[in-house]
């Protein structure tokens, strides 16, 4: 039996190379549109979180507002506003919060199927 040629070997070489390119591009291709999708979802998120937060504090200008259309002496007015601004930097506080917990949510969710097919790749490769 006469053993594999040059051209032979050439050859096995180039259609494994080449599987394993089409396996690293589907696998990449599968790994953004995980992204992707979970990229959408959560800016999704982040915006009806933005979203509850304008409507909350546009609520506590309101109620602020009337509350103080209502007030009848110059010390409840101080009352009122030293109440309305502890409440609203409360508020505040606690907006940030949430949205830099959802932010980094996203950054991490987003990146996590990439980086897991990336990883896959070059395991597969060496």
């Amino acid at each position: 039996m006469n053993p594999p040629s040059e051209h032979d070997q050439s050859r096995k070489f180039i259609d494994k190379s080449a599987t394993l390119a089409n396996e690293t591009l589907e696998k990449g291709k599968a790994a953004v549109e995980q992204s992707y999708s979970a990229a959408v979802e959560n800016i999704r998120d982040f915006n009806v979180k933005m979203i509850d937060a304008a409507r909350a504090n546009a609520e506590a200008i309101f109620d602020f507002a009337h509350q103080m259309a209502t007030a009848k002496s110059p010390s409840d007015f101080a009352e009122l506003w030293t109440a309305h601004a502890r409440k609203q930097f409360e508020m505040l506080s606690e907006q940030t919060k949430e949205l830099t917990a959802l932010g980094q949510k996203m950054a991490g969710e987003s990146a996590e199927p990439f980086a897991r097919g990336v990883n896959q790749v070059f395991k597969k490769a060496s």
